[in-house]
């Protein structure tokens, strides 16, 4: 398929990261990405209406089968400095977009429903493990390190039954939850980081709460940064 592009931009050398192709032409790098998810297009503009403008530019609008956007080259920096930008300009990005969506006190009391039979499906989970491994004779090395530290997975548990309390408690008799257009993909890697910053992949955005980008940022990075320290920042 991206051979298709040979007469347009003839490229001298062509490079597939992940999902995407980069093409060296005359005109210097673009970036192909085949079979778009969303309609850039309409991303682009409304961000730019909202005075956001860190998402590179498209620039080829007649090829609906691909998304040909400009290159940027990445700086490489340490992790905690890109994280520190990245939630900076998350921040922004939900600052821009956001607004208040009128909710019934039922959508809470569902969301911490739902919360609470996972957690109590990891509670029932350990306390099965626990209960077979306690019985038997002799330990393996793997059940001995569970039952030594099955106390920190109990007290783990609790402390989240109790958070989520806290949470309802604080929620429940709300009537408006705060909304706005989310990357819902984010990682370090989705930053682009040189004289400007860049915000990139924008397959899977929405509008919803912005807490789901600091989960989801949580879920690809919470082994390379300090996550603490980056809901301080935000």
């Amino acid at each position: 398929m991206i051979n298709s592009l040979d007469n347009n931009y003839r490229p001298s050398k062509i490079t597939k990261k992940k999902n995407i192709y980069i093409l060296d032409t005359n005109e210097g790098k673009i970036v192909v990405k085949p079979n778009p998810k969303i309609d850039y297009n309409k991303l682009y503009k409304y961000l730019k209406s909202r005075s956001f403008s860190y998402i590179p530019n498209k620039i080829d609008n007649e090829r609906d089968i691909f998304l040909i956007l400009e290159y940027q080259e990445d700086l490489s920096i340490d992790n905690h400095q890109k994280a520190a930008d990245l939630i900076h300009l998350v921040a922004l990005l939900h600052s821009k977009t956001s607004y208040f969506k009128t909710v019934t006190t039922d959508s809470y009391k569902e969301i911490y429903d739902n919360i609470k039979n996972n957690i109590d499906y990891a509670k029932y989970t350990y306390e099965s493990y626990y209960n077979k491994f306690i019985t038997k004779k002799y330990y393996n090395p793997s059940s001995y390190l569970f039952l030594r530290n099955y106390s920190l997975i109990y007290n783990a548990i609790n402390y989240c039954y109790n958070k989520l309390d806290t949470w309802y408690q604080s929620i429940k008799d709300k009537n408006k939850e705060r909304i706005a257009l989310i990357h819902n993909n984010l990682s370090l890697d989705h930053l682009i980081k040189n004289n400007e910053e860049y915000l990139i992949s924008w397959d899977n955005y929405t509008f919803d709460t912005p807490v789901l980008d600091l989960y989801t940022l949580y879920k690809n990075e919470w082994q390379n940064i300090d996550f603490k320290e980056i809901l301080n920042i935000y």
